[in-house]
């Protein structure tokens, strides 16, 4: 079965099991890394911080998706991130998604589905 290309815009590198499900990390390192710190936040921050950071976070996807086709992006950030920017990747016809899990005690935590974030 074919799966579609899904962005990795998360501060961690693919599993074999996300890539299975269509997931790939950018192909740009230095925009992986950039991520890391867009999602690192050591004290609390202010609206406009979060508003920049999603503006830099969505164009690493659109720069992506133009790259590779894809209308998908795996996202993973801070609660209070996470609802600006699905809006904004959404504004952008990029759908966020996020990973359904379930956890058990033989193989930890098993991704079962990929499912839309907003």
């Amino acid at each position: 079965m074919k799966t579609e290309p899904v962005i990795n815009l998360t501060k961690f590198k693919i599993t074999p099991e996300l890539a299975s499900f269509g997931v790939h990390d950018l192909s740009n390192w230095r925009e992986f890394q950039e991520i890391r710190s867009l999602l690192y936040y050591p004290d609390p921050p202010t609206r406009e911080q979060i508003a920049q950071r999603v503006e830099r976070l969505t164009a690493i996807a659109l720069r992506e998706a133009k790259k590779t086709g894809a209308t998908q992006v795996l996202v993973s950030c801070p609660p209070w991130m996470l609802s600006p920017l699905c809006k904004e990747l959404m504004y952008f016809d990029i759908q966020p998604v996020v990973t359904f899990t379930k956890s058990n005690n033989d193989k930890g935590v098993t991704v079962l589905s990929l499912v839309n974030a907003a």
